[in-house]
């Protein structure tokens, strides 16, 4: 069964990843706590994309569950794009000797140090395009799937056990450091996917429990973003595996927005709405675009001699929030139509290039 909330759930959430993506771009300075507070409740995006996939995970292809289709299917509309996609940003980083990030510098002469060795860290860390770290995470995260199976077919009390405890191995481990440890993103993630999977299977149970109590989960969501902005930080947690960092306060914050997601939506079950529609089916390739108009709005900016969007004379005077909001919706509208294009002109192969 098709779920118009789930749709729109994840429209709002690949915006949300583009605008987390877009503030270096403007140029926002959070300074009072409400700005921090909003800049916590935008950032860290990806963990509703996560708790999609595990809800939709078992609400599509639990049922007809078999693992190499599964995992053809995943390879085909999201590793073989990663993969095309990379090759031109890697390329600029190895062969142009540009842009090199430290941890991918060479460490020695030839083929084997200069090119080999730094494209494989570029691919397994997705370092090379923003958001790209994403990818070999959850392909990590589908090869999992028979975990996931052997978890959808526990006991309620065994699934809330499990999870929870994970739920608190993820709080104290939080994210990579430049999100460059696969394995530690799986780790953390995995509750998030666990709890999508929980949320599909009693969805109905979950409908009823918190039916009108969005504005709860809301005030829960601010709270909380406002406790780690007075207390901690405007942005999210990333630390050494065994490092000590505190609790990781965004990962709440983020379970509890996709409850509230996954609540106020319900109510829109039975509407359409083409925007939120064509945002949702499209919802990949503006994930794996969106990385490289941003990588060129800087280059622009940087050939004409400003540090952001915030600085040209057509923004003078207006606030970085308004600034932010436009440069969300051109760079979301410009992916739009550029896989819209692509799809028109290679139908068969768009999912191969861009995963729509």
């Amino acid at each position: 069964m098709f779920l118009v909330s789930l749709n729109y759930f994840r429209a709002i959430a690949i915006v949300l990843i583009v605008a987390g993506h877009c503030y270096n771009l403007v140029g926002i300075h959070a300074e009072t706590l409400i700005e921090k507070t909003l800049i916590n409740i935008l950032t860290g995006g990806t963990s509703l994309f996560v708790f999609i996939s595990g809800f939709l995970f078992h609400h599509i292809f639990y049922s007809r569950y078999k693992y190499m289709k599964f995992m053809k299917g995943k390879v085909k509309n999201v590793l073989v794009p990663y993969f095309l996609l990379s090759i031109p940003i890697i390329y600029w980083y190895i062969l142009k000797n540009d842009g090199w990030l430290p941890y991918f510098m060479p460490q020695g002469t030839g083929i084997l140090d200069e090119v080999i060795i730094p494209t494989l860290k570029y691919y397994w860390t997705g370092a090379s395009m923003t958001a790209y770290w994403y990818i070999p995470f959850i392909m990590v995260t589908f090869a999992l799937s028979p975990l996931h199976i052997l978890f959808i077919r526990q006991k309620t009390t065994v699934q809330v056990i499990g999870t929870m405890c994970l739920v608190v191995i993820a709080i104290f481990l939080q994210r990579p450091l430049h999100n460059y440890l696969v394995l530690q993103s799986v780790l953390y993630f995995m509750p998030v996917y666990l709890i999508g999977i929980f949320s599909s299977i009693h969805r109905e149970k979950i409908y009823q429990l918190l039916e009108r109590k969005e504005l709860i989960l809301l005030v829960m969501v601010i709270i909380l973003a406002g406790v780690q902005a007075y207390f901690v930080s405007n942005e999210g947690y990333h630390k050494a595996p065994f490092e000590y960092g505190g609790i990781d306060i965004m990962f709440l914050q983020k379970i509890i927005l996709s409850f509230f997601f996954l609540i106020f939506l319900h109510r829109f079950e039975g509407t359409q709405s083409k925007i939120l529609d064509i945002i949702a089916s499209t919802s990949f390739a503006i994930f794996f675009i969106h990385g490289y108009l941003k990588y060129a709005g800087m280059k622009v900016m940087s050939a004409i001699g400003i540090q952001n969007l915030s600085n040209l004379a057509l923004f003078e005077g207006s606030s970085q929030w308004i600034v932010l909001i436009v440069a969300v919706l051109v760079i979301t509208t410009l992916c739009i139509l550029m896989a819209l294009m692509i799809k028109k002109i290679l139908p068969k192969y768009s999912r191969y290039l861009i995963g729509y």
